[in-house]
């Protein structure tokens, strides 16, 4: 039996009342219903998300005070502190470009991966000091920052923080915090990403401004961290994204431009996800995030052009490391096991939160992936997989960690080289004690048990305008029973792994596919077999084809 599991269904008479309303076929109107679009108004503002509904910044808590110490430091010199990730590297750009375009002293800061770390370090606040800076703005940083704060006071050097991490019990002493986690903020929406809070700033001070500027050029930065940050794409990350894609696709800025020169067609969440978020990425991971930020403030074609051939430099030797690291940690895989524990020598730390990802692909269980940090010390990442908190089982090994931090499904630990076989055996135990006996199984959700021919090609266009997907707001998973090949199938790719040919349905409707990872599964197939599957809408000498992708395949014994 398939683990594949039906998401709730709308009850028949919402849906037929809906239909009243909007006029499209059944399965469309589940589609929104699960999505909790349920009134024609919300319908209409789903697939025209407004820029005008964005809430009013100044419903953050400090905004006013922020603003105002901004506009008091503008003969002042002020310097932007972001993290190295996509967030980071966004964020920091657009408020760099926002207050130089408005003749402000302004400098930006990324820290170092390896030897600073995360967040703000005792490193960026000398920089600050050395370069006269009065006022640091953190940017995806700083919420935890609470000694590195008094520091920066105590060279009067004051702080503004821009955090959307979830705050400790104690607050750093900054000027001002803007986050809407923090207690008492009563900003209605609560998961911006750190670009996103950025955005808000900017719009407060713009708004304020007696030559305000089209600051919607600015939502291409907040698309591309919303994306990769993997922020629910629901009210106003939506808007946002929505918007800043347009602004992608219509007028790319020069540094941009230059990441997307080998990616073909229209930008959309699904492009930022795997082709433009690991790019950006990699600079940081591999060598420092402040290429990517020199990258996207640059407005000298030559320079971009310079700039954006390093990245993908940084890239093409981030996925080389990545692959030789996941061969190298496969090895070491032991399927009896309740979870992947590895260690190699010499292997590099920006890679290892995305090799225990790949691991859990191929592993479905909890991921920990260490090498060392110096001599004495290893540093891991870990993942988890659906519904275990592995947040909690590294808790219960206190006794043999030096450091760990994180959530339910994503942490990072050091351990003594000398603990590291007492600590996997330890964390092995403690997995397997909380889950019993029945090793992890991957689950797939879908929405809807459909028939082929119920994707026509009106359907799927209005399928299509239900993007941005991503978190919340995920791409429609269709399930469809009793499905047989019997055209040829066709082999692409380096490895051959990427199927391509027609599938049809129990009713004889027949459409094409493409398979990217379930080539030994459909080779020689001979009865029939259930599907799950996204649909896309591709042009071809304007002639508008549905295809699908299929993402699981249920053969019947």
């Amino acid at each position: 039996m398939n683990n594949w599991i039906e998401k709730e269904q709308p009850k028949k008479d919402t849906i037929q009342s809906f239909k009243k309303d909007l006029k499209i076929d059944d399965f469309l109107c589940s589609l929104l219903l699960q999505r909790e679009v349920d009134s024609l108004k919300k319908a209409q503002n789903f697939f025209r998300p407004d820029i005008n509904l964005l809430h009013d910044p100044f419903l953050m808590k400090d905004m006013k005070k922020v603003i105002k110490k901004i506009e008091n430091s503008k003969e002042e010199r002020i310097m932007i502190l972001g993290d190295y990730d996509v967030d980071g590297t966004t964020s920091t750009a657009m408020l760099y470009k926002y207050f130089k375009d408005i003749d402000y002293d302004i400098i930006y800061y990324i820290p170092d991966r390896y030897s600073e770390g995360y967040g703000v370090s005792e490193k960026a606040i000398e920089y600050a000091e050395k370069n006269r800076v009065s006022l640091i703005i953190t940017v995806d940083c700083g919420i935890k920052a609470i000694n590195q704060v008094d520091i920066s006071n105590s060279k009067n050097i004051e702080m503004i923080i821009c955090d959307h991490h979830l705050p400790g019990d104690q607050i750093p002493n900054a000027f001002g915090i803007l986050n809407p986690k923090q207690e008492n903020c009563k900003y209605p929406f609560k998961d911006l990403c750190g670009c996103g809070i950025a955005y808000k700033l900017i719009t407060a001070h713009n708004s304020l401004s007696e030559n305000s500027i089209d600051i919607s050029i600015f939502l291409d930065f907040v698309a591309l961290a919303t994306v990769s940050d993997m922020m629910p794409l629901i009210d106003e990350n939506r808007i946002m994204v929505f918007h800043g894609l347009n602004v992608i696709n219509s007028r790319p800025r020069i540094g941009l431009r230059n990441l997307l020169k080998s990616i073909n067609g229209r930008i959309d969440e699904s492009k930022i996800s795997f082709n433009i978020g690991p790019r950006i990425n990699a600079a940081g991971r591999m060598r420092t995030g402040k290429i990517i930020v020199d990258l996207l403030v640059e407005e000298d074609v030559n320079r971009a052009n310079i700039l954006s051939n390093e990245v993908e430099f940084l890239n093409q030797n981030r996925r080389r490391i990545e692959k030789d690291v996941v061969d190298e940690a496969l090895k070491q895989i032991d399927n009896k096991r309740f979870t992947n524990i590895v260690y190699g020598e010499g292997w590099s730390q920006g890679v290892l939160g995305i090799v225990a990802s790949r691991l859990i692909e191929r592993s479905y269980k909890p991921t920990i992936v260490m090498t060392e940090s110096n001599e004495d010390i290893l540093t891991g990442s870990v993942r988890s997989v659906k519904d275990y908190d592995v947040y909690q089982s590294l808790s219960k090994c206190e006794g043999n960690i030096l450091q760990y931090g994180g959530h339910k499904y994503a942490a990072g630990l050091k351990i003594k080289k000398t603990k590291f076989d007492i600590f996997k055996n330890q964390f092995e135990d403690i997995v397997k004690d909380s889950v019993g006996q029945t090793m992890f199984k991957r689950s797939f959700s879908y929405d809807l048990l459909i028939n082929f021919s119920q994707l026509t090609i009106e359907n799927v266009k209005i399928i299509k305008r239900m993007s941005p997907f991503g978190l919340v707001n995920r791409r429609p998973v269709f399930r469809t029973n009793n499905c047989f090949i019997d055209s040829k199938l066709k082999f692409l790719g380096k490895e051959e792994q990427v199927v391509k040919s027609e599938i049809k349905d129990e009713n004889g409707s027949q459409l094409p596919f493409i398979c990217f990872d379930k080539k030994s599964e459909l080779v020689d197939l001979k009865s029939s077999f259930d599907i799950l599957y996204n649909v896309n809408l591709n042009s071809f000498s304007g002639q508008d084809m549905i295809e699908l992708t299929l993402r699981e395949v249920f053969i019947k014994k």
